[in-house]
């Protein structure tokens, strides 16, 4: 026996499930992403409404209880299991390496919808700096976070995203073509690790690299991010950098499932190293 409950999981596995998704889910949707029977699945959902975790609109889709989900900065929403767990691992890895870079460093995780979530940041220390306290979404097709996830997802994962994804040019730099959207994430999984130039922001630059779990999944990407000035003359090391913290964190112990695994080999041969 490994002591686990598995309607109590399953339970915790949908409060998590809603918690990184901006959008109300329907029945289908919570069914797929986490692989319980629909008819499982509508039990859990009415016991959490009868018990006011989540609430049923008029088009029968679910959505966490706003109580939950408080408006405000980053680590203001509801948050557990998984991801709970890899912000306690994240946590003193990020901190070293703005004790070493000086630079911004951003945890994010894939939303159900494909956009990010940033779950974690530490700022930098210097009076200027690239500051991402106060957003909890961004979107994939213009952030390094975005790219470093979403190229390991299943094409139609990656499909579905692109045919729903507005790409507005926010600026000058912003890919806004599907093609070379596609040809990006495509050349991102092939060496590893991805890199945002002023797509977002006139300005600032970074980097992020994809952290994988047991089964050689991507569950969370790790970004430095900085003025563009100060990002072409240090990049080598800012890359050098990332690329080893997110192997570190994919090599870590509990990051998705609580088991005691390390996969530093398989992650270091995904990242590129």
């Amino acid at each position: 026996m490994n002591g686990i409950v598995k309607s109590a999981a399953r339970i915790l596995d949908i409060l998590e499930l809603f918690a990184l998704s901006r959008e109300p889910l329907a029945l289908r949707d919570i069914s797929g992403a986490l692989d319980i029977p629909k008819s499982s699945t509508l039990m859990l959902l009415r016991t959490l409404e009868s018990r006011g975790y989540v609430m049923r609109g008029d088009d029968d889709r679910y959505r966490l209880d706003p109580v939950w989900r408080p408006d405000g900065a980053v680590g203001d929403d509801w948050l557990g299991g998984r991801t709970m767990r890899l912000i306690r691992v994240a946590d003193p890895i990020m901190r070293e390496l703005v004790d070493t870079l000086e630079e911004t460093t951003v945890l994010g995780v894939l939303t159900p919808e494909s956009d990010v979530r940033v779950v974690a940041s530490v700022v930098s220390p210097l009076a200027v700096r690239y500051d991402l306290t106060r957003m909890s979404v961004i979107p994939t097709y213009c952030t390094a976070l975005g790219h470093a996830m979403l190229a390991y997802q299943a094409e139609e994962v990656i499909e579905h995203y692109i045919d729903r994804c507005s790409f507005e040019a926010i600026t000058e730099k912003t890919i806004v073509d599907p093609a070379v959207f596609r040809a990006q994430l495509s050349k991102v999984r092939q060496r590893g690790w991805a890199i945002n130039s002023e797509e977002r922001f006139l300005g600032a630059s970074g980097v992020a690299a994809p952290i994988f779990d047991a089964h050689g999944d991507v569950v969370a990407a790790l970004n430095v991010a900085t003025l563009t000035v100060r990002f072409r003359r240090n990049q080598k090391r800012i890359l050098a950098s990332v690329k080893e913290a997110a192997a570190r964190l994919s090599s870590l112990a509990e990051v998705s499932s609580g088991k005691t695994e390390t996969i530093a080999a398989a992650a270091s041969e995904r990242v590129g190293r």
